[in-house]
C-alpha cells in the first residue's frame, strides 16, 4: 500500500491493461482483477460472437448475480443463528 493508504496494480483483464487503485490490499485487487477476467474468458468461450463489451456486461451481470446469491445465503444464515440464540436464551430462561 502506498504511503497515501491507496494500492495501485498493472492488471490485464480480457486483454486490456488497467490500473486498479483501492484502500485495499495489492492481493484483493490482483484476486478482483483476475475473477474478472475469468468470467469474461468464460463468457467469451460460449459465446465467440459477442464483442467486448457485452461480454464485460454479461461479466458484471454474472458477476452481480452471485454477489445476490451470497448476500441472500448470508441473511439466511443470520437468521438461523439469531433464531437458535433466541432459542438457547429462552431454555435458558425456562430453566432459571
Amino acid at each position: 500500500m502506498q504511503a497515501d493508504g491507496v494500492s495501485r496494480l498493472r492488471v490485464e483483464i480480457y486483454g486490456t491493461e488497467y490500473t486498479l487503485r483501492g484502500r485495499t490490499s495489492i492481493q484483493h485487487l490482483h484476486w478482483v482483477a483476475e475473477k474478472v477476467d475469468t468470467v469474461m474468458h468464460q463468457i467469451a468461450a460460449g459465446n465467440p460472437s459477442l464483442d467486448p463489451k457485452r461480454v464485460a456486461v454479461l461479466a458484471a451481470i454474472n458477476i452481480a448475480d452471485e454477489l445476490r446469491q451470497l448476500q441472500e445465503e448470508w441473511e439466511e444464515w443470520v437468521k438461523l443463528q439469531e433464531s437458535e440464540e433466541a432459542s438457547r436464551s429462552s431454555q435458558n430462561r425456562e430453566g432459571s
